[in-house]
């Protein structure tokens, strides 16, 4: 299965990485903004080919899917080439811009030959997995409540700065729609449930900031001098009431300024008899609350696990895994359900659809409306 990988960042390095570690898998190439700086991202990352750019890519007869890690501006036009190519599509999240683009993305990628998906890939833990089967299967009784927080720091300073900040680039909506809706995707797919309508009070702690020349990679540090000031009009924080069609209560609180975390992800979710917490920066355990008896702390040991839940364990306990492996987990699920539609097997992948992606993409848009108005505000079905 050869692969073009479109882009050259944080995300596409990442899943150039995880990609080498999927058997079956060639990075047949990649492309960049510019010929240079796909040429240059080939030989740092150890890809033979790097063309000239993304429509060269999909020219190439060679390649059999594509994973789109380009800013979010790109991903409609990017995408449904892809789909109309006719070859197998992972897209980076957001889907699209907004839901408009997003729904017509639905709509091609069900009448496209290609398997289509969106790296959502929080799904793709081995504990994460374990608790949803848990809690799909009503071991623990009915969800009630589904809460907790995305919080990183990297955008704390104003001198901080990404191409995330530029709304022509990266969307209305940044804080929310950047890592709000992996955590939104993550409690939907684990309560099994959807969120239906919220209450969003939303926050930019720099009305301006410091924006140097040229670009700057996600999560890095700048220290160039010349710099010119200009308006922020997307959020660093928010927070986000939600209601589920089950009745279940939820809430959502987000940051890209809270100062000494970088990456944390924390699920609770609360059914009848018992809660659960995950925590993505400590994410081999998997707190277990109950009330009539002590707490438990379940390891991610494969021998301790559910048989799906463990399929994604590659190491014995205590052998700790990650981010990347996460990321590695999603990509096998993808490629398997290849070679299944191929070879004519049944196949029922649990990564996201582009159908999956629009709805997250209402859902932030829902908030942005109700942070606007200050009431509860519906998500458009």
């Amino acid at each position: 299965m050869r692969v073009g990988v479109i882009g050259t960042g944080f995300a596409a390095s990442s899943h150039v990485d995880a990609l080498s570690r999927v058997p079956g898998v060639e990075v047949a190439g990649i492309a960049g903004s510019r010929p240079e700086r796909g040429r240059e991202a080939a030989a740092r990352l150890g890809v033979d080919q790097a063309y000239p750019d993304w429509r060269a890519l999909l020219a190439d007869d060679s390649v059999d899917a594509v994973h789109d890690c380009t800013p979010n501006y790109l991903h409609a036009e990017i995408n449904r080439a892809v789909l109309e190519s006719g070859k197998h599509l992972l897209s980076e999240k957001p889907l699209a811009m907004n839901s408009e683009e997003s729904g017509t993305l639905v709509e091609v990628a069900a009448s496209a030959p290609g398997l289509s998906g969106v790296c959502f890939n929080y799904r793709h833990f081995p504990l994460v997995r374990h608790l949803r089967n848990t809690l799909v299967e009503r071991g623990a009784g009915p969800v009630h409540m589904v809460h907790g927080a995305y919080l990183q720091d990297w955008l704390l300073e104003p001198t901080d700065w990404n191409w995330r900040l530029d709304p022509e680039k990266g969307g209305a909506s940044r804080a929310l729609a950047d890592i709000g809706s992996h955590w939104l995707d993550l409690a939907q797919h684990v309560a099994g449930d959807r969120v239906i309508e919220v209450l969003a009070d939303l926050g930019t702690l720099h009305a301006e900031r410091l924006r140097p020349a040229g670009e700057v990679e996600t999560f890095a540090r700048d220290a160039r001098p010349d710099r010119e000031t200009v308006g922020v009009f997307s959020e660093d924080m928010g927070s986000v009431l939600l209601r589920f069609a089950s009745g279940a209560r939820g809430s959502l609180t987000v940051s890209q300024v809270s100062a000494g975390w970088k990456n944390r992800l924390v699920l609770e979710v609360d059914a009848a008899r018992a809660s659960y917490v995950w925590n993505q920066e400590d994410p081999n355990r998997l707190r277990i609350g109950r009330r009539d008896g002590p707490n438990a702390e379940l390891p991610r040991d494969p021998t301790l696990l559910s048989p799906a839940a463990a399929r994604l364990a590659h190491f014995p306990g205590g052998h700790q895994e990650g981010w990347p492996d996460g990321l590695k987990n999603l990509f096998i699920e993808f490629y398997d359900a290849v070679r299944a539609g191929a070879e004519g097997r049944p196949a029922e992948p649990s990564f996201a659809s582009f159908a999956d992606a629009h709805q997250v993409i209402r859902v932030v848009e829902a908030a942005l409306a109700s942070h606007r108005s200050g009431q509860w505000t519906k998500v458009e079905d």
